[in-house]
């Protein structure tokens, strides 16, 4: 479905990254796993159960916050220590649990099978690229650009993890056009988010492209995107760079 008719002439292209480039198959029972064995070999027994039921907790906990501030996965950890009822927080830990927890996320995280060629393609036509991301690990998130083959393609990152900012926070979509030195209406953002995606690039000025995400309906919606995708390929007939 296309909203507009004509192409799209800009000098930047940003993506969202979750859902958008990359995608987890197990989710929280899959990170609920790695912590159990972790917490087994410090010398804790937990229940897996257990573990998955305080990692959603703290999850829905950020979920009703709603705040548009970036939490770094650290406390996220600690949040799960003091819901398993492990009140001595030792940095040690903590810093032992985050491991297990980011080399799990690691693991369970794919690219979608066009992604990698899209990137490329649009690199070649002379795109500047850039990636907005609301993430509580930076370096997690380095570590699936790398793992994928693709931190090189990009000429700028915006990780909320870095700019404490979450999309659609207008700061952190600034910092992402400041990087590239590229006005809003010189750049068009991905993403599969309509509130924090296509709202927060709306806002600010650029142009949106929505990557259709089952469950969010359109009309529910108070900001329009400018196409609407279901495959990024579709991404490649949709912009002309700006010469």
């Amino acid at each position: 479905m296309i909203i507009r008719r004509v192409a799209l002439k800009v000098k930047a292209v940003f993506f969202d990254a979750g859902d958008t480039l990359f995608y987890s198959k197990g989710g929280f029972p899959v990170r609920a796993r790695a912590l159990t064995v972790r917490f087994k070999e410090l010398g804790y027994s937990l229940n897996e159960a257990d573990v998955l039921n305080s990692i959603r907790k703290v999850a829905e906990y950020f979920e009703m916050l709603d705040e548009d501030v970036e939490f770094c996965r650290k406390y996220w950890i600690s949040l799960i220590l003091l819901n398993l009822g492990i009140k001595r927080k030792h940095h040690d830990l903590i810093e032992a649990l985050y491991e297990a927890y980011r080399r799990a996320s690691l693991e369970d995280t794919f690219i979608y099978e066009s992604a990698t060629q899209v990137l490329e393609e649009l690199k070649q036509r002379g795109f500047l690229l850039g990636l907005i991301s609301n993430t509580t690990d930076y370096e997690g998130l380095k570590d699936i650009l790398k793992k994928f083959q693709v931190f090189d393609l990009f000429d700028a990152i915006a990780a909320s993890a870095l700019t404490t900012w979450r999309k659609p926070r207008r700061e952190i979509f600034y910092y992402a056009l400041n990087q590239l030195d590229v006005e809003p209406y010189e750049a068009v953002h991905i993403g599969d988010s309509l509130k924090r995606d296509v709202g927060g690039a709306k806002a600010v000025g650029m142009y949106a492209i929505w990557k259709f995400k089952e469950g969010e309906k359109l009309e529910d919606s108070n900001v329009k995107p400018d196409f609407i995708i279901k495959n990024l390929r579709e991404v490649l007939d949709l912009l002309e760079p700006i010469r």
